[in-house]
């Protein structure tokens, strides 16, 4: 079955490439990250800070552990680390590519995923299995009594308690 690919004729304008520009930023940038990360690279500074002011995990905790762990081909480790990471990172390498094509090309290619994520359905519904995994990791977390551990170890927990 061949891939749905088409090439529009349709020229990027200068805000279009600038555009393209931002999201081959923004979504190679974790890739990149990961493959430095993979060879050891560290910028010890580079944290969450919401995680370490509260304790607290955020949505993307774990996020990077993943990436790193797919990219080494650990697979089961890295839907360990983050169920949504393999996903994600696979989503960020594509769309790179797909934008440095078009900026290559000077146009707009429309293929079968990008009419199938512009659709607000498929955003929402990936948004809410998102936030459920989230809260599901946090019901875990307040199960085990693990989040009130970390958050009484926190900065902002020892402030408040």
């Amino acid at each position: 079955m061949p891939l749905d690919v088409v090439v529009l004729n349709k020229c990027l304008s200068r805000r279009a490439r600038l555009l393209r520009w931002m999201f081959i930023g923004m979504f190679g940038a974790p890739v990149l990250g990961t493959i430095l990360y993979n060879y050891g690279y560290r910028i010890e500074w580079l944290g969450c800070p919401i995680s370490y002011w509260t304790g607290i995990p955020t949505p993307t905790c774990g996020m990077t552990r993943s990436f790193m762990a797919f990219m080494r081909g650990d697979w089961g480790q890295s839907l360990q680390e983050h169920l949504f990471g393999p996903f994600f990172l696979i989503t960020f390498v594509i769309a790179a590519a797909h934008f440095s094509l078009e900026l290559v090309l000077h146009q707009k290619i429309g293929t079968f995923y990008t009419r199938v994520i512009v659709r607000k359905k498929v955003q929402l519904s990936t948004l809410c299995l998102f936030l459920a995994y989230y809260l599901l990791r946090l019901s875990i977390l307040f199960s085990t009594e693990e989040l009130q551990f970390n958050f009484s170890h926190s900065p902002l927990g020892k402030l408040f308690l």
